[in-house]
C-alpha cells in the first residue's frame, strides 16, 4: 500500500465520520500500516483478480443488522458508483429496496438466496464478466474480505431486511487533548478580529491589538455534562467559518449543525442622567468617579451602584480639573474662578484650598502630599498639600511655556516626572526634582490633552489640531498619528479601490467594444462579400441552366437527326426491298409467260416491258439507298450526337457545381447575416455595459468624494485622552461626539462608540475595562468595551433527525448578509447545498442534484445572483438563484474541488484542487483559462482579494501564496511548515491570515509578506 493511499483512507475516514470517530478511524489504520510494508506491491495480478473470492462461513447469533453491518461495507467499497445520484448500470445498493428493484442485470439480491444474488456473485468474482469493485477503480475501492463477503451472504439468507431510515441517537464522546487542528479561519472585512476553529473550539483574536478576546461556548454543552468547562463550541471539530459582512455575525459549520455567534454593540452599562462633566476623575480602585460640571459642583458617585455618593463644597466657576491623589483618599479640583480645592474621599469634606491669579487649566498629583497645577501664566506651579495644617503650599514654579499650560500628567513608574502639554503646540517631560525640562516634543498644534500610559513606555497628546499623537516614552520618538473616524476613512479608502475597479471595468468594456464593433464590421463585410457572392452564383446557375436547357435541346435534335436518318434509310431500304421484289417477280412472270408455248406475244412484250420497268425501279430504289447509307452520313449523325451528350453532360456537371456554389453561397449568406446580427446584438450588449460601467464609475466617484468629505469632517478637535489599566487601548474624544479606541502600542484603529449628540470633553478608563465619559450635553455614561460574541442561534439538530446531512463543511454569507450558504453532505451520497435566512434561521431553499458527492466550497457572486460550488465529484458548478438551475458547469480537475472564488468582476472563477492545482474558468463561455500550478500538495482555499485579479491560495504543502488569475505568483507568506487548511484576507489585502495541522495563527502583512503575529493554542479545554 503507498503512502498516498493511506492519506487518503485516513482523510477519507476523517472526513465521514463524527469527529470523535477520528482518533479510532487514524489508530486502525495505522495498526493495519504496521502489518502492511510500505514497498509492498500496489497491483494483484490478473491471475488473481480473475480468482473467486472464498466466501466465509460466518457465526452470528443474532440477526445481521443492514445499517450497522452491511452499509458501512457497501458505502466503502459500492456506493461511489451505485448511488442515487450515481447510479452506474441503474443500480442502487443504498438500501434493501433499491436492491430488490435491480439495474440493468435485473435484481442484486434473491431474498433467503444468497448464492443466487447477483450481488455476492460479483463481489466474490465469480462471474468473469462482472466483477466488482472494478480492477484499478478511480474511487479506490478495495476487493471484499471472506469474513465481508460470508456477512452480507447471511443477511441476504436471512431475508434481505433492513431499510437506512432507522434514527440511532449519536453516542457523543469528548475530544481527545492534544487534537487542535485548524481546519478554518474567517476574519472580519475591517481586518479587526480573525477567528480560527481548533478542533471543537472557536477563539476570537483581535489583531490590532494581537489578543486573544474570545473563546466561544455553547453554554447547552456545558449544561449537558459532557463538557464540564466553558470554551467549547460544538460537539464535533468545527469545519467551517465565516463572517457577515458587517461582522457582527460569525458563522460555524460542523457535523450536521451551523451555529451563529453575534458580537452584540457597544453597551451602556449606565448613564447618570443631567450631570454635567465637564471633567471627571476616576479613583485608583475604580469604584469611585468624579465629575465636575459647570455649575462648579464636584459630585462623587459610586460605580458599582451607579448612585451620587457625595457633593463636595462648590466652586464659584465651572470645574476644568479633577484628580484623585495616588492613594485614593482625596480629591484636588480647579475651576474656573482661579481656585483649587482638596477634599477628603470618601467623607467629601474640603480640606485645604488655594486662590491662584490667574486660571487652573490642569492639576497633577505627583506624590499624595505634592500637587502639580498649570494655567494661563505659562507657569507649572508645584504645592505640597499638609494634611495636618490643612493648607496647600507652594513650593517650586516650573517655567520654559511660551503660551497657557493646558494638560498635566505624571509618571507613574518615574518617581517625580511631569508631562506638560501648552497652547503653544510643545509637550515637556519635567525633572520636578531639578526643575529641568527631561525632553520635549512639537505637538505642531495647541494642547488640549496629554496622557502617560501606566508603564509610562507612551505619551500620548491631543488638541485643537484635531490630531493625537502617540509618543515613545523613551527617546520621544512620534510613533503614530491618531485622527478622525476609523469607519469613514476605511469606507473612503474602499471607494477609492471601487473607483479604480470600475475605472478599469469602464476600460475593459470599451476594449470589448472596440473588438465588437470590429468584429462586427467585419460581419457586415462578410455579409456583403456573402450577398455578392450570392448574387453572382445565381447568375452563373441562370447561365448555367440556360446552358444546359440548349445542350438538352441540342442533343435532343441531334438524337431526333439519328431517329430520322435511321427512319430514312430504314424507308428506303423498304422501298428497294419492295422495288427488287417486285422486279423480281414481273421478271419471273415474264419469263414464265416466254417461256409458255403458245403465250400472246402481246402478253409477252407486255409482261416484259413490265419486268423492265419494275427492274427499272428496283435499280433506281438501290441508287437511292445507296445514295441514303452512306458511312459518313451516319457517322457524322453520331458524331454530333455525340458532341451534343458531351456538351450535355459538361452542362450538367457545370449546372452542379453552379447549384452547389449557390447553395453554399446562400448558406453563407444567410451565417453570415446571422453572425451580423449577433454582432450587432454583442456591440449593443456591450454598449449597454458600457453605461451601467460608466454609471457605476460615476456612482463610485459620488461616493469617493462623499467619503473623502466625511473623513475630512470627522477630523474633529479632540479634547480628552485616557490610557486603559492593561496598557492596552488609549481613548480619544472630542468635539465629533464621539469616543475612538486605537492601540496603545502602535496607535491602530480599535473601535468608535457613537452614542452623543454633543462634544465628548472628558473621558476615563476604570479598572474593569468599562470607559467612563462626560459630554456636553450633560451626560455620564460608563460603556462596557468587552463586547462577548454570543450564541444566536442553532440550524440543525447535530443529531440523526438534523435538515443538515453529515458534516458542513463550508458556509458562505451572502454579499447583502441576509442569506447564510452551507455546504457538505454524506460523501458519495449526493452534494448538499443550502440556503438560509440569517434572521431567522428558516430554511429558504435546498438544491438537489448538483452535486453526487460532498460538496467543499460555496462563493455568491458579488452581485448575489448566482452561487458557485465545488465538490468532490471533481466539478465546479454555478447555480442561478433566482431559477435553481445550473447554468455553468466547470470539468477539469482530477481529484476534489476544496474551494472557490468568485472575481469581483463575476467574469471569472477560480476552483482549488486535491489535484493541486487552481484552476481559473471563463464564466461567460464556460471555458478554461488557466491551470496555475507549483503546489506540492492538495490546494484546500482559494479566494479572491476585493477587486484585484489576484487570489490568495493555500495548500498542504505548507505554502500560502498570492497569485494572479495568469499564474504569476505575487507574493508567498513564509513561515508555515505544515498542512495549511484555511486561509483568507481583507478586501483591501493588508491582512492574510492561515491556520492547519501545526494548530498556529498566523498574521502577515498583505502588502509585504511579513509576519505580524502568530497565536498558538491556549491552554485546552474540551
Amino acid at each position: 500500500m503507498n503512502v498516498r493511499l493511506v492519506f487518503l483512507l485516513v482523510q477519507r475516514l476523517g472526513k465521514t465520520a463524527p469527529f470523535h470517530s477520528q482518533c479510532a478511524a487514524t489508530l486502525l489504520v495505522l495498526a493495519f500500516l504496521s502489518f502492511v510494508p510500505i514497498h509492498a506491491d500496489e497491483k494483484k495480478s490478473e491471475e488473481n483478480r480473475s480468482r473467486p473470492i472464498p466466501v466465509a462461513r460466518i457465526k452470528h447469533p443474532a440477526p445481521v443488522d443492514f445499517e450497522r453491518e452491511i452499509l458501512p461495507i457497501l458505502k466503502n467499497n459500492c456506493l461511489a458508483c451505485h448511488n442515487k445520484t450515481t447510479a452506474k448500470a441503474r443500480l442502487i445498493l443504498e438500501t434493501p429496496q433499491a436492491m430488490l428493484k435491480g439495474g440493468d442485470s435485473g435484481p442484486a439480491i434473491v431474498p433467503k438466496r444468497g448464492h443466487a444474488s447477483l450481488l455476492l456473485k460479483a463481489a466474490s468474482h465469480q462471474l468473469e464478466d462482472t466483477v466488482m469493485p472494478p480492477p484499478e477503480n478511480k474511487v479506490l475501492a478495495s476487493d471484499l474480505s471472506p469474513e465481508e463477503l460470508g456477512l452480507i451472504k447471511l443477511w441476504i439468507d436471512q431475508g434481505a431486511k433492513g431499510s437506512t431510515s432507522i434514527a440511532r441517537p449519536i453516542e457523543w464522546q469528548p475530544l481527545p487533548q492534544g487534537l487542535n487542528p485548524i481546519y478554518a479561519v474567517a476574519i472580519t472585512p475591517d481586518g479587526q478580529f480573525a477567528a480560527c476553529a481548533r478542533a471543537n473550539q472557536i477563539f476570537i483574536y483581535h489583531l490590532p491589538s494581537q489578543q486573544l478576546v474570545g473563546q466561544l461556548t455553547d453554554p447547552h454543552l456545558v449544561k449537558s455534562g459532557l463538557y464540564n468547562k466553558t470554551g467549547v463550541a460544538h460537539r464535533a471539530i468545527v469545519d467551517a467559518l465565516a463572517f457577515s459582512p458587517d461582522a457582527n455575525l460569525l458563522a460555524s459549520g460542523s457535523y450536521r449543525e451551523v451555529k451563529l455567534w453575534r458580537r452584540p454593540k457597544e453597551a451602556i452599562e449606565f448613564k447618570l442622567a443631567s450631570v454635567a462633566a465637564l471633567a471627571l476623575a476616576l479613583g485608583p480602585d475604580g469604584k469611585r468617579l468624579a465629575t465636575g460640571g459647570d455649575d462648579g459642583r464636584v459630585k462623587l458617585w459610586d460605580l458599582t451602584k451607579g448612585k451620587l455618593a457625595k457633593s463636595l463644597p462648590a466652586h464659584q466657576g465651572k470645574i476644568l480639573c479633577l484628580k484623585f491623589s495616588p492613594d485614593g483618599s482625596k480629591l484636588c479640583s480647579a475651576s474656573a474662578d482661579k481656585t483649587l480645592h482638596v477634599c477628603e474621599v470618601p467623607g467629601g469634606n474640603l480640606v485645604a484650598q488655594t486662590q491662584l491669579g490667574t486660571g487652573i487649566n490642569a492639576v497633577a498629583w505627583l506624590a499624595d502630599d505634592q500637587i502639580a497645577s498649570g494655567g494661563a501664566d505659562k507657569v507649572i506651579h508645584l504645592w505640597h498639600f499638609n494634611a495636618a495644617k490643612r493648607k496647600l503650599t507652594p513650593v517650586k514654579e516650573l517655567q520654559g511655556h511660551d503660551q497657557t499650560v493646558t494638560a498635566l500628567d505624571v509618571v507613574p513608574s518615574a518617581r517625580g516626572q511631569l508631562i506638560s502639554g501648552s497652547s503653544d503646540g510643545s509637550l515637556r517631560l519635567w525633572d520636578v526634582e531639578t526643575g529641568k525640562v527631561i525632553r520635549e516634543m512639537k505637538h505642531g498644534g495647541p494642547v488640549a490633552a496629554v496622557a502617560v500610559r501606566n508603564d509610562a513606555r507612551r505619551f500620548a497628546s491631543a488638541g485643537a489640531d484635531k490630531i493625537a499623537k502617540l509618543w515613545d516614552a523613551s527617546d520621544g520618538r512620534q510613533i503614530a498619528e491618531l485622527k478622525g473616524d476609523r469607519y469613514t476613512r476605511e469606507f473612503a479608502d474602499d471607494r477609492e479601490r471601487a473607483l479604480l475597479f470600475a475605472k478599469a471595468e469602464v476600460d475593459f468594456h470599451k476594449a470589448a467594444l472596440k473588438s465588437a464593433e470590429t468584429n462586427q464590421a467585419a460581419q457586415l463585410q462578410r455579409v456583403k462579400k456573402a450577398a455578392e457572392t450570392s448574387e453572382a452564383a445565381e447568375k452563373t446557375l441562370e447561365e448555367k441552366q440556360r446552358r444546359f436547357l440548349e445542350a438538352t435541346e441540342a442533343r435532343a435534335a441531334a438524337e431526333k437527326a439519328v431517329d430520322d436518318l435511321k427512319a430514312e434509310l430504314k424507308e428506303a431500304a423498304d422501298a428497294f426491298a419492295d422495288a427488287d421484289k417486285a422486279a423480281k417477280d414481273a421478271e419471273t412472270e415474264a419469263k414464265s409467260a416466254r417461256e409458255t408455248p403458245g403465250q400472246n406475244k402481246e402478253t409477252i412484250e407486255r409482261l416484259s416491258a413490265e419486268a423492265a420497268a419494275k427492274s427499272k425501279a428496283a435499280t433506281s430504289a438501290r441508287t437511292d439507298l445507296d445514295k441514303l447509307n452512306t458511312a459518313e452520313r451516319e457517322k457524322k449523325a453520331n458524331e454530333k450526337l455525340k458532341s451534343a451528350a458531351k456538351t450535355l453532360e459538361d452542362s450538367e456537371k457545370e449546372l452542379k457545381k453552379a447549384e452547389l456554389a449557390g447553395s453554399n453561397a446562400q448558406t453563407e449568406l444567410r451565417l453570415a447575416n446571422k453572425a451580423a446580427g449577433e454582432s450587432t446584438k454583442a456591440v449593443t450588449t456591450v454598449k449597454t455595459a458600457i453605461q451601467m460601467a460608466e454609471d457605476e464609475r460615476k456612482q463610485t466617484e459620488l461616493e469617493l468624494e462623499a467619503a473623502k468629505k466625511a473623513a475630512v469632517e470627522s477630523e474633529q478637535p479632540i479634547r480628552a485622552l485616557a490610557f486603559s489599566a492593561d496598557n492596552s487601548a488609549l481613548a480619544t474624544a472630542g468635539d465629533d461626539g464621539l469616543i475612538h479606541t486605537w492601540s496603545a502600542d502602535n496607535g491602530a484603529a480599535f473601535e468608535t462608540c457613537r452614542p452623543h449628540k454633543g462634544a465628548v470633553l472628558a473621558v476615563a478608563f476604570a479598572s474593569d475595562g468599562n470607559l467612563v465619559c462626560g459630554t456636553a450635553d450633560r451626560a455620564v455614561m460608563v460603556w462596557n468595551l468587552q463586547r462577548e460574541w454570543k450564541l444566536e442561534r442553532v440550524i440543525g439538530s447535530g443529531d440523526v433527525n438534523s435538515t443538515l446531512d453529515d458534516r458542513v463543511n463550508v458556509v458562505k454569507f451572502s454579499p447583502d448578509g441576509k442569506l447564510l450558504g452551507t455546504g457538505g453532505g454524506a460523501p458519495t451520497g449526493g452534494g448538499e447545498i443550502k440556503l438560509w435566512q440569517v434572521a431567522t434561521g428558516k430554511l429558504m431553499r435546498s438544491f438537489t442534484n448538483v452535486h453526487s458527492d460532498a460538496v467543499f466550497g460555496l462563493d455568491f457572486s458579488p452581485d448575489g445572483k448566482y452561487l458557485a460550488s465545488g465538490a468532490a465529484d471533481k466539478f465546479v458548478k454555478v447555480v442561478e438563484l433566482a431559477t435553481g438551475r445550473v447554468v455553468r458547469q466547470f470539468e477539469g480537475h482530477t481529484h476534489h474541488v476544496l474551494g472557490v472564488s468568485w472575481n469581483r468582476n463575476e467574469r471569472t472563477l477560480a476552483s482549488a484542487g486535491a489535484d493541486d492545482v487552481v484552476k481559473i474558468w471563463d464564466f461567460v463561455n464556460g471555458e478554461k483559462k488557466k491551470s496555475i500550478t507549483g503546489f506540492d500538495k492538495e490546494v484546500s482555499a482559494i479566494s479572491f482579494v476585493g477587486y484585484t485579479d489576484q487570489a490568495l491560495a493555500a495548500s498542504g504543502d505548507g505554502k500560502v501564496r498570492l497569485v494572479r488569475e495568469d499564474g504569476n505568483e505575487v507574493r508567498s507568506f513564509s513561515g508555515a511548515n505544515d498542512f495549511i487548511e484555511s486561509a483568507a484576507a481583507t478586501p483591501d489585502g493588508k491582512i492574510v491570515i492561515a491556520g492547519g495541522q501545526d494548530s498556529l495563527l498566523r498574521v502577515w502583512d498583505g502588502t509585504d509578506g511579513k509576519l505580524i503575529a502568530s497565536f498558538p493554542p491556549p491552554e485546552e479545554k474540551r
